[in-house]
């Protein structure tokens, strides 16, 4: 049976990102059902992440999916486990969304930008929540008159010593006013004796490890009571390690309930990390791994472009352009991209083909203009060009157009004086579900160069099968840079 690309899939359709310089990060060990991510923290703000994008620039055009944003069928499953890195339940202010998966969707004419929540999508499957405690100890000689108190956050609870009590009469006292006052300080109190053991309610599980509590003891009299030890953390507090998160794309909301449009999404994004450390920041090795991973529903399988598609590149005979367009060349189809910042300036392409899909091959850019597109007496298509902060070549769908006929393609630059406009091919795609059969070359193969984004970001196996794919059966050889 002919082998097929279908939309979310760890081995074929997600890459990874990461912090740099500071953080080195690779997807492993990925298949159909789950993908691992690790690295190495040299820094406390280090981050990854794992990305789905709809303008796959990875593959073989004959391997590369047309672009296919609609998620609205699609349901995903998985469960992860994560070492050093923030955990999913964590409460630590979220600066870099590591709590979210982010969803960047293009509706109603803009691109809209939405962060999920993953923890109200979540259950735990592994672990269980236990507080944290923290025993103190009240030693010395109270005496009347003092006072005697534990704190911690913005809570001071204390306990006023009369003549006659004992250590453990400080203790219990003390015990008593903190458990007064549970509902506000989020901390319960246990005394044994000279002893008191309190338990931080303020946030589950393991998050309540990062409050520390200090003793206290004002004594006019100069009493010898003191606390032992003079503060500590709380700590035991433990949460779950593994969670199953479950994602049904026709029903996610953001982070203000608002439903999110998943009709057309160009990219989706995980983050994770680093764990919080106390003190000077400690270089660290991290793990995240996803198992079960399942997608199911409508709309799942990609199509290509088949037997009978073809580009026609911007340096091709047959594209006209009007106005200062200047080629450069680079990693682009056939090696070549036109480009424009002069309002008015337009190219023109007149061709014929058998039905097929229509595509413009042009760029996202921090720059980016506008330009709008006329293919016969259709009505025109305006298509913004800037994404801040981005810097990423796309196929934007023309229309599906009939065959044994001449059409006429005309891109003008409708944007603003200055502003960047790119032409890099316009494909003429018959899709299909199925990929090309190559012919087999046993004594040829590709290298890998591992420290650009076009082997780094990908998981290895992606690699071996897109090398494999297309027919390169000799032994490779894999560099890996510093």
């Amino acid at each position: 049976m002919p082998d097929q690309l279908s939309k979310l899939r760890p081995d074929r359709d997600l890459q990874c990102y990461f912090q740099e310089p500071s953080a080195v990060a690779a997807l492993s060990g990925t298949s159909q059902s789950g993908f691992a991510v690790s690295g190495c923290w040299r820094q406390q703000f280090d981050w990854v992440v794992v990305e789905w994008n709809r303008d796959n620039v990875f593959q073989h055009p004959a391997l590369r999916n047309l672009p296919d944003g609609d998620l609205s069928g699609l349901h995903l499953s998985y469960e992860e486990t994560r070492t050093n890195c923030i955990p999913l339940d964590s409460t630590t202010y979220d600066s870099i969304s590591w709590s979210y998966l982010r969803i960047w969707e293009e509706s109603n004419n803009a691109e809209n930008f939405h962060r999920v929540p993953i923890l109200q999508y979540a259950v735990a499957v592994d672990g269980s929540y236990t507080q944290p405690t923290a025993v103190f100890e009240f030693q010395g000689a109270p005496v009347a008159g003092d006072i005697v108190g534990l704190a911690w956050l913005d809570q001071h609870p204390n306990y006023w010593v009369v003549a006659g009590n004992s250590a453990a009469d400080v203790a219990s006292g003390l015990a008593a006013n903190i458990n007064a006052q549970t509902s506000t300080s989020n901390v319960s109190a246990r005394a044994s004796g000279s002893q008191i053991t309190l338990t931080y309610n303020g946030a589950p599980g393991a998050n309540g490890n990062r409050v520390g509590v200090y003793g206290w003891v004002y004594s006019p009299s100069s009493g010898t009571g003191a606390w032992s030890p003079s503060w500590a953390m709380f700590q035991g507090g433990t949460s779950p390690g593994r969670w199953r998160v479950n994602l049904d794309f026709s029903n996610l909301k953001d982070e203000f309930g608002n439903t999110v449009t998943t009709t057309n999404v160009r990219k989706l994004r995980w983050t994770w990390a680093a764990d919080l450390q106390s003190g000077n920041f400690t270089r660290s090795e991290f793990a995240v791994v996803v198992t079960n991973w399942q997608v199911t529903g409508a709309k799942l399988a990609y199509s290509v472009a088949g037997p009978g598609s073809r580009r026609i590149e911007d340096i091709a005979p047959e594209i006209s352009y009007t106005g200062a367009w200047v080629e450069e060349r680079g990693n682009y189809s056939g090696g070549s991209i036109h480009h424009t910042t002069t309002q008015g300036n337009h190219l023109q392409c007149t061709y014929s083909a058998a039905a097929h899909t229509l595509y413009l091959g042009t760029r996202y850019s921090d720059n980016g203009g506008q330009v709008t597109v006329q293919v016969d007496s259709n009505p025109a298509l305006i298509v913004n060009l800037k994404r801040s902060l981005e810097d990423v070549l796309i196929r934007v769908p023309l229309g599906q157009f009939s065959g044994q006929a001449q059409h006429t393609v005309t891109v003008t630059n409708t944007g603003a004086a200055g502003t960047d406009v790119y032409f890099d091919f316009l494909e003429i795609a018959i899709p299909t579900a199925d990929l090309p059969v190559f012919a087999a070359y046993p004594t040829t193969a590709l290298a890998t160069d591992w420290d650009t984004d076009h082997s780094l970001a990908i998981a290895p196996e992606r690699t071996a099968w897109l090398i494999g794919t297309l027919g390169f059966k000799g032994r490779a050889n894999h560099y890996a840079g510093a």
